[in-house]
């Protein structure tokens, strides 16, 4: 590992979701799953979603676009109270935002009724957290407002409590919450259909029968990430506290002291450091620091391990009573708290790899189906050029209109172009979306992509375009508003094929169920101003040791013009599958 990394198990997310909101359906509450922690990561917002919340919630609007542009649909609401600056961006890219601003309202209200459109808000109520929320002596004022103005629709109250001034949730508060709640209802004969009755702090009151029946929302995050209820930070029954897991290597594992030599004053961050003599101590330093992450927040799952300390760059531990010795290189790795997960998630220095728990791809097997029309040659040479590999124990050759439910394998499609999602979307050749790497130098191609970006085939997130050299204006568009990854044939000639496919392949396959190759043969053209047939035999070696390769498309080379570049094309799709290039197929 070249730096700290934190692992995501999107299906241990998707299992603790599906616990909490199970338990809180059965007290007639639906759950808005907060991704802010995550930076509004769309892989963990679809695991939410699988898991079974109705919305999502965030606190950046920069985050809610990134979701969108993902492909995500579900409704959004904004948590942060809306800046005024920024109503115009709030009516067009969220569904629900909580207000306890007057002026910010009316602000909303001009901007959604400029558009033509009705935006929802919920009215904070503080009970005395002192953070956000409309002061009760002042709700109703506020409500009758808020009644009669154009363009913004009154959903109901809501509360958050823990955050600021750590006070709880209590059976006490909550039932002021339902009396706000009808005392508007009765004073304005209105409706109000959501009460949302806080965070992850509310869960251990539901729990012990608490939460009045009135409330019927709760703003769920850290429960759903680290399995958590904050109100005593305990593990709740039946979720996973290891959705997250941090990395660090050791770059020094040293014997010294386990005090400083010599006199001592204030730290690096202005602190005076406390040492306890424990005598001698293995000390190893790992490539971590308070730069990255909250170093107080992490527990090691090695408990033998034990943090002593860290600086901006680095942090220290005490490895002395581990079981088996450490070694410089070694990974140490920790259970993040919310705090500390927070930190490193926001982190540019930090990766982040979101991964399906399941079998790794590359013990499936390689049982491949051929997808090509019936009188297709390539489709059937292609077909006996497969069954001829060593890894390969099973080829299956069907044609696009053929059911295609019970197959599982790897997919090499050759039908007509375009027609690769519609066979995905039949077929569960993966789990959840996947992410696709196009090999293309087409300038305008956003019709065909954007056929390809469906939400549950394909995601803008984990699609990758190589090879370009300019792009018409509508491709340009759509990939800058999906937020379309693109490596150009500059980032090929500065930075090397094997380090751009390298990049791919991480972010293709980040949190998806494996990778779909897509290559359009006139991307090689033996180096005049495309690749060259090396780089490209490059580009499909990596492709087939990475593991991830769940199939390749070349409906986009075909028809094949003439028999040399047939012939190129057949290797090049043996050496994705597995075939090593000392032992391609003769011409």
């Amino acid at each position: 590992m070249s730096g700290p990394v934190m692992r995501i198990d999107l299906d241990a997310i998707e299992e603790n979701a599906r616990t909490i909101v199970g338990f809180c359906a059965e007290h007639g509450i639906e759950v808005t799953g907060v991704t802010k922690v995550t930076c509004g990561m769309p892989a963990v917002a679809r695991a939410l979603i699988r898991g079974g919340v109705t919305a999502i919630g965030e606190s950046r609007l920069e985050n809610i676009h990134r979701m969108r542009a993902d492909g995500i649909t579900t409704p959004f609401w904004l948590l942060r109270i809306p800046p005024l600056s920024a109503v115009d961006e709030i009516v067009t890219s969220v569904n629900v935002s909580l207000n306890s601003e007057m002026g910010v309202i009316r602000g909303l209200s001009a901007a959604a009724q400029e558009r033509d459109l009705v935006h929802d808000i919920i009215l904070m109520v503080d009970l005395g957290d002192l953070r956000e929320g409309i002061w009760p002596d002042d709700l109703m004022t506020v409500v009758g407002e808020v009644r009669d103005l154009p363009g913004v629709r009154l959903r109901g109250l809501g509360t958050n409590l823990t955050c600021y001034g750590g006070v709880l949730p209590t059976r006490k508060n909550m039932n002021r919450l339902v009396a706000y709640q009808k005392a508007v209802e009765d004073a304005f004969g209105i409706r109000l259909d959501i009460l949302s009755g806080g965070n992850s702090s509310s869960l251990d009151l539901l729990r012990r029968d608490g939460i009045p029946s009135e409330v019927n929302n709760l703003r769920l995050g850290e429960s759903l990430m680290l399995g958590l209820e904050t109100a005593n930070q305990t593990l709740w029954p039946g979720a996973r506290r290891d959705a997250f897991i941090l990395g660090a290597e050791l770059i020094e594992v040293k014997k010294k002291p386990s005090v400083p030599v010599g006199e001592t004053g204030l730290d690096a961050f202005g602190e005076k450091p406390v040492f306890r003599d424990k005598g001698p101590m293995i000390r190893g330093i790992l490539n971590i620091g308070r730069e990255d992450v909250k170093t107080n927040g992490l527990t090691p799952l090695d408990d033998k391990v034990e943090v002593i300390g860290s600086s901006s760059d680095h942090l220290l531990v005490d490895l002395t009573s581990v079981t088996v010795p450490r070694k410089v290189g070694d990974e140490v790795s920790f259970l993040p708290d919310y705090g500390a997960l927070l930190a490193a998630m926001t982190s540019s220095y930090v990766r982040k790899e979101p991964h399906r728990s399941g079998a790794p791809l590359e013990k499936r097997g390689l049982s491949i189906a051929v997808f090509g029309e019936t009188s297709s040659d390539i489709a059937d040479i292609l077909t006996e050029d497969l069954i001829s590999l060593e890894a390969v124990t099973d080829v299956v050759r069907v044609s696009d209109t053929d059911d295609v439910s019970e197959f599982s394998g790897l997919i090499l499609c050759c039908g007509p172009d375009g027609s690769l999602p519609g066979l995905l979307a039949k077929s569960p050749a993966a789990t959840g979306p996947l992410g696709l790497i196009w090999f293309t130098q087409t300038p305008e191609l956003s019709p065909l992509l954007e056929t390809f970006m469906q939400p549950e085939i394909f995601t803008p997130e984990n699609t990758i375009l190589i090879g370009l050299r300019e792009a018409g204006p509508k491709t340009m568009g759509l990939i800058e508003s999906r937020g379309i990854g693109v490596k150009t044939m500059e980032d090929i000639d500065l930075l090397g094929l094997r380090q751009v496919m390298r990049s791919a392949l991480e972010k293709a396959s980040s949190g998806t169920g494996g990778v779909i190759l897509r290559y359009d043969a006139a991307v090689t053209d033996g180096g005049n101003e495309g690749l060259t047939k090396r780089e490209t035999y490059l580009a499909m070696e990596l492709a087939a040791r990475s593991g991830v390769l769940r199939g390749m498309d070349i409906s986009g080379s075909l028809p094949v013009v003439n028999a040399d570049d047939a012939a190129a094309l057949r290797r090049y799709v043996g050496t994705a599958f597995g075939k090593k290039i000392l032992n391609h197929w003769a011409k």
